[in-house]
């Protein structure tokens, strides 16, 4: 008998073990007698023991099945992924009120059919609400439309059953939402696994916290060959395996295959023809059916875990019970317990780990030693607060393989069933989250879930030991990439890691980070704005997006909408919270100012002070209207209204922390490479150099002609562009520009001169004199540093 499959992040699990969807798809067909668009039954019926025979799991079908094909799946132990056919999008000649109520009756209709069919039956994982909508179709009927339609039909889903949902998407339309879905399921075709496998790490990303299925994979036998097929799809096979994802459908498991009533010839996807006679790519299915993630990999490196825990007797076990679950074949667990006074340690020594008893010293100090007790090639990172996936290590091992990676780090995904504000937590800013600069590269990883090469993080000299509670990840993150190395993000090593479960708590623990941000102002201080807030090329802070509804996100269609790749470029609302939440802090001294100018001058200044009090409050609306809580949520409105004030809470705290942080230490030096010709490796030196002279470098985007920007102070920017000349020299221009800022400063100061002419010009003078000093400062700056890498290069 089969089980009911649930999702578990972005894995999908059986009775409480993870569960890889290994399948193939079967159909469609040409109608049978009785016009259910299968085959006869006994013919199903046979199918599906050989699919079942070689390992397989899961069938895909296109149509919902019959009765006979229900039970022919369960006596074979095998689940089904259904597809719906009904009057859809494509249907409609021409986009109107009363056709999207007709497809909306429609999908109703065949959802309502497939939930009486499928919902008392175990066997069954989910239902496909659409397939593959053409992207022109798409942007003629309304993009917000049709992801409307499509959470309304996987809502109608949810409310009748306990099924998953999906919509079934592909490239041409990736910017396809479909919001409430429980699986994240494409159909690609990419013969280059190296191709493929790049974008299999970036549909993991762009899935955020579900599963990935990809439900089509393949390649046609008649036209390429019977080798040439077996050969693409193992390879295929192993990308989906090395990029994490939850599992896949071959195409398909026979070349019998219909379309529009007609059968189809000369294409050849099936692994067996329409006799059932096997091909070559049959015996590849198999053994990736059979393989677990131990079989990726003849061999894996040794894996030092360190858990720092003080006072966790809460969590630890949780946290050790999940490592014990790990399979991992090398794997050394390390428990460094710093000072705990409460029953951790009692907890941690019923688990067969290694246990190091350390006086009170701070995580730093902790995970040092740690890492210095370590035997294994790779270092692991947990923290006693969260609990890993069993399959972790395989996953932050595979992601240290590539050249030029000496860190790694994965997801750290909300617990389930947690008290209300825990909930609100997870969905509000200022979490440990990744910052990613690619798909699979980043620029930081939450100390929760991270992992190094060993000789690379005692390279670096560990953790600095004066960050006792937050910053140190950071710290050596940007440690690591100042030696031009690379850290890389890893989507399927996922833990589960506890948000704070009071507001204080939560606020407190704003405070420390932002007291951490300031200590990293001192070292890395090219790095930060001029907010002391930190400068990523990616983004760190999460929650909920303002009016997405309005904001709808920048979609890279191509010329015509002809982008066979056609993926979100970015998210005007994700751009708008940030910008609004770093500058909410600025809204106090308004506030503060506008009532001090009330008392002092004239009752008018009262009204600065309740726009800047206004606009926190309808900030905190926004929030609380734009978040759109899952469909299980116990309390939606509650939740709302503490998102809400912890999205206004946060950058306050966040803020006075680094207000009454101390910097620490200096900018790291270093150490400029001998000049090779490789004008990368001297742009980042330069960008090192530019760093530890208190300057911040933006990157730029792709279409921008220069190479870098460095500001020092708020009014001048400077864009350098470099080359390599026939010398074999750099060659580099620096082009001055006046940044907004100073404009609308200027501006501010000449409306002053509605209260008065010489109000107006003494402030433009200010404004003037400080542009000039910035100039002045910035040229300095960016001259030493050119002159520097530029002494003693000769050809």
């Amino acid at each position: 008998m089969t089980s009911r499959i649930t999702v578990d992040g972005r894995f999908l699990v059986r009775d409480g073990v993870p569960w890889r969807l290994r399948g193939v798809t079967y159909g469609a067909f040409v109608p049978r007698v009785d016009g259910e668009p299968f085959p006869e039954a006994h013919r199903v019926k046979e199918d599906f023991r050989l699919i079942a025979e070689r390992g397989l799991n899961t069938v895909r079908v296109y149509e919902l099945p019959p009765v006979d094909v229900l039970d022919a799946a369960d006596d074979f132990g095998l689940h089904l992924l259904v597809g719906l056919n009904f009057h859809d999008w494509r249907m409609e000649q021409q986009p109107s009120r009363a056709a999207r109520q007709r497809i909306r009756t429609a999908g109703m209709q065949a959802i309502d059919a497939a939930v009486a069919r499928c919902a008392d039956r175990d066997g069954v994982i989910g239902i496909g609400v659409g397939n593959e909508m053409p992207n022109d179709v798409v942007r003629v009927h309304g993009i917000a439309s049709v992801e409307d339609l499509l959470g309304d039909l996987i809502e109608r889903v949810h409310d009748h059953s306990d099924l998953l949902a999906t919509y079934v998407n592909f490239p041409t339309t990736e910017f396809l939402q479909a919001p409430g879905q429980d699986l994240v399921t494409f159909n690609v075709f990419l013969e280059d696994p190296s191709a493929l496998g790049r974008y299999l790490r970036h549909l993991q990303v762009a899935a955020g916290p579900g599963p990935l299925v990809i439900t089509e994979l393949g390649l046609a036998s008649l036209v390429h060959g019977d080798a040439e097929q077996a050969a693409s799809i193992d390879a295929q096979l192993r990308e989906v395996d090395d990029a994490g994802c939850a599992g896949a459908t071959v195409f398909s498991w026979t070349d019998e295959w219909g379309f529009d009533g007609e059968q189809v010839h000369g294409w050849g996807f099936g692994i067996t023809d329409m006799e059932r006679r096997p091909r070559p790519a049959l015996n590849v299915v198999e053994r990736w059916a059979r393989r677990s993630i131990g079989d990726v990999r003849d061999e894996w490196p040794k894996v030092s875990v360190v858990v720092c825990a003080y006072n966790e007797e809460s969590t630890i076990e949780e946290c050790l019970r999940s490592l014990a679950q790990c399979t991992y074949p090398h794997l050394e667990v390390i428990v460094c317990d710093d000072g705990s006074t409460d029953r951790t340690m009692e907890i941690a020594r019923r688990f067969p780990f290694r246990i190091l008893e350390l006086a009170h010293g701070g995580l730093s100090r902790a995970r040092n030693a740690g890492m210095e007790a370590a035997s294994g090639e790779i270092v692991a990172y947990l923290d006693a607060d969260a609990a890993c996936h069993p399959e972790w290590p395989f996953h932050l091992a595979l992601s240290l393989e590539h050249d030029g990676v000496v860190a790694t780090g994965g997801p750290n995904l909300p617990v389930a069933e947690v008290g209300l504000v825990e909930r609100a937590v997870a969905l509000s800013p200022g979490g440990p989250l990744e910052v990613l600069t690619t798909d699979d590269r980043a620029e930081h990883v939450p100390g929760c879930n991270m992992a190094f090469r060993a000789r690379d993080l005692e390279a670096i000299g560990g953790f600095d030991a004066v960050y006792t509670s937050a910053g140190d990840d950071v710290d050596v993150c940007w440690k690591l990439l100042d030696r031009g190395q690379e850290i890389a993000f890893a989507p399927a090593a996922q833990v589960r890691h506890h948000r704070r479960s009071r507001v204080l708590s939560y606020l407190r623990q704003q405070r420390g980070y932002g007291r951490a941000e300031k200590m990293l102002l001192g070292a890395h201080p090219g790095r930060f704005n001029r907010l002391g807030q930190a400068r990523w090329r990616g983004v760190i802070y999460g929650g909920a997006g303002i009016l997405p509804s309005v904001l709808r996100p920048i979609v890279y269609h191509g010329y015509q909408g002809a982008a066979p790749f056609q993926p979100i470029a970015r998210r005007r609302s994700d751009i708008a919270g940030m910008c609004v939440s770093a500058w909410l802090p600025m809204m106090l001294p308004i506030a503060i100012v506008g009532a001090t100018l009330g008392v002092l001058a004239s009752t008018w200044w009262f009204a600065l002070s309740a726009i800047a009090m206004a606009a926190v409050v309808a900030y905190g609306v926004a929030i609380a209207v734009a978040l759109r809580p899952d469909c299980t949520e116990p309390r939606p409105v509650a939740l709302r209204a503490v998102v809400g004030l912890l999205h206004v809470l946060q950058p306050f705290w966040r803020t006075y922390g680094r207000v009454r942080g101390v910097r620490h230490g200096t900018a790291h030096a270093s150490t400029r490479p001998p000049w090779t010709g490789d004008r990368w490796a001297w742009l980042h030196d330069l960008e090192r150099r530019l760093h530890a002279s208190r300057c911040s470098v933006r990157s730029l985007s792709p279409n921008d002609t220069w190479d870098m920007q460095v500001t020092k102070g708020p009014f001048v920017a400077a864009r350098i562009t470099t080359a390599v000349t026939w010398g074999w020299v750099p060659h580099t221009r620096v082009d001055w520009r006046v940044r907004p800022a100073f404009w609308w400063c200027l501006a501010a100061s000449l409306a002053a001169g509605f209260v008065a002419t010489e109000l107006a010009l003494a402030l433009a003078s200010v404004v003037l004199v400080a542009a000039l000093v910035n100039l002045a400062l910035l040229r300095r700056r960016v001259h030493s540093a050119l002159g520097e890498p530029m002494a003693g290069m000769s050809a």
